[in-house]
Parts: C-alpha cells; sequence; structure tokens
C-alpha cells in the first residue's frame, strides 16, 4: 500500500520561495488592515474599528488565529493529496502566525481587563474572570498549549528534541479542539460560523488520522515483505 501519492510536477526552488512569500504577505495583511483601523479610530477618521473597537479587535484576531489553525492541520493532507512535499516548508509559519494572532487575541482581552475597567490595574481581577467564565478559562488554555509549540518550533529544537518533538506539537489538535469550543460557547445565539470550522475541523482530524493509519500499516507490512 503507497503511503503517499506521488506528483508528477515539481515545483522549482525559487516558485517555493515566491509562494512563501506570498503567503507571509498574504497572512500579515490583516495585521496591517487592523493597525490602520486602529490608527482612523484614534485620529476619529473613517469608519476605523466601529463603535466598540476593542470587541472588534478581539472577535478578528480570535477569527484569524482559528483560521491559522485550520490552515496548519490542512497542510500535512494537502502535501499527501497532492504529493506536493514543499507544502511542509509552510507549515511552521503558519503555525507561527496562529501563534501571533492568538498573542495579540489574549493581549487585547488581558488590557482591556487591566486598563479600561474601573478596577483599574487589578491582576486578581484577570484571574477570577477567567476562572469565573468557562469560555475564557478555555481560551485561555488554548493560548498557554500555543506557547510550546511557538517556543519550540525553531530549528534547533527540532534537532534538540527529536521524536520528543513530534509528541509535543501533537498539542496542535487540542489546541485547535479548544478554540471551537471557546468560540461556540463566546457565540451562544448564531452558531452557524463556530460549527462550520469545527466540522471542517474534524474532516482534516480524520484525514490526518487515516493518513496515520496507513503509514502504520505501511509500516507494519514492510519487515514483513523485507523478512520474505
Amino acid at each position: 500500500m503507497k503511503a503517499a501519492r506521488k506528483s508528477s510536477f515539481t515545483i522549482p526552488a525559487r516558485a517555493v520561495t515566491a509562494i512563501k512569500v506570498v503567503v507571509f504577505l498574504v497572512l500579515l495583511a490583516p495585521a496591517g488592515q487592523l493597525m490602520w483601523q486602529a490608527w482612523q479610530t484614534y485620529k476619529g477618521i473613517g469608519d476605523g474599528l466601529g463603535v466598540n473597537p476593542v470587541e472588534a479587535v478581539t472577535h478578528r484576531t480570535g477569527d484569524l488565529t482559528l483560521y491559522c489553525l485550520l490552515a496548519t492541520l490542512a497542510v500535512t493532507p494537502l502535501r499527501r493529496i497532492l504529493g506536493q512535499a514543499w507544502l511542509i516548508k509552510l507549515r511552521r509559519m503558519i503555525g507561527l502566525f496562529a501563534f501571533f494572532y492568538g498573542s495579540l487575541h489574549f493581549a487585547t482581552y488581558f488590557c482591556d481587563q487591566i486598563f479600561m475597567q474601573d478596577e483599574g490595574l487589578n491582576l486578581k481581577a484577570v484571574v477570577k474572570d477567567i476562572v469565573k467564565r468557562p469560555y475564557i478559562t478555555v481560551g485561555t488554555l488554548a493560548y498557554l498549549l500555543m506557547v510550546p509549540l511557538a517556543i519550540t518550533s525553531t530549528t534547533a529544537m527540532i534537532r534538540r528534541l527529536g521524536r520528543r518533538w513530534q509528541t509535543l506539537h501533537r498539542l496542535v489538535y487540542a489546541t485547535a479542539l479548544l478554540g471551537v469550543l471557546h468560540w461556540t460557547w463566546l457565540v451562544k445565539a448564531d452558531l452557524r460560523r463556530p460549527l462550520a470550522f469545527g466540522f471542517l475541523l474534524f474532516v482534516l482530524l480524520g484525514v490526518r488520522a487515516f493518513i496515520g493509519l496507513r503509514k502504520r500499516k505501511a509500516g507494519q507490512a514492510a519487515p514483513v515483505a523485507g523478512s520474505g
């Protein structure tokens, strides 16, 4: 049984580099748009971030975090289905963008609780709020799970951890699932978008599980064939 589909065409290294640059700019563009709209809000020109800038930034960075997580999980299935090994080079960059937007999302909530509330600078109130509201508890846990993934995404850490790196980075599955739960709990009323995202997530996880099962079966069959 073949572990992966072989592609009939290859992409030159220069083209791969160009694709990486384009993907980087595409993923960075929403941050640039947020900065521009924040400037508009500060200056009182244009539409800016609307009547509730904090809520707008919080929701949009949260959405972007989940979109990047979904794209990260889609890389491996696409690589194996299309037979394009170079796609794996995009995974780390997309994953780091997920952490970047996740950090903006959490920082927006944290700064709002610290500086914008009537109580003023009160860390105990933030901790109490995280523990009190389940969807914030789940969201905070999802973000904390992303931290070790980002820290160990360097080439040096990959070499240092060896096989343990792959085991550690399976936390991305839990992060994505907790992110969907966080979004669903937050929305409460119109669940179409979080449920659609959850459906796509479970499809991706199912495809990855199927690929992993095929690899395991192929690995078990190889020694038998070799002994014959």
